[in-house]
């Protein structure tokens, strides 16, 4: 009887595999503003307009590169 105890153990359960993303924001894409006009005013706007859109690309970046860094990666 003392060697039926061992039998009657069950086994513990198998880890289930988690898979860390990064957060959903930094999938949306970049917006690429185009240039409407013909004049200077109009290419100081789409300046104005690229570096809002890098700005904002730089911050998926940056945020994509902390959230690895607290993965451990």
């Amino acid at each position: 009887m003392l060697l039926l105890t061992s039998c009657s153990k069950t086994l513990p359960p198998v880890p289930e595999l988690v898979i860390s993303l990064p957060p959903e924001t930094v999938f949306t894409p970049c917006e690429q503003p185009a240039l409407q006009g013909d004049t200077w005013g109009d290419a100081v706007s789409y300046a104005l307009s690229l570096q809002t859109s890098l700005q904002i690309c730089a911050g998926q970046v940056a945020t994509l590169n902390q959230w690895r860094s607290s993965v451990g990666r």
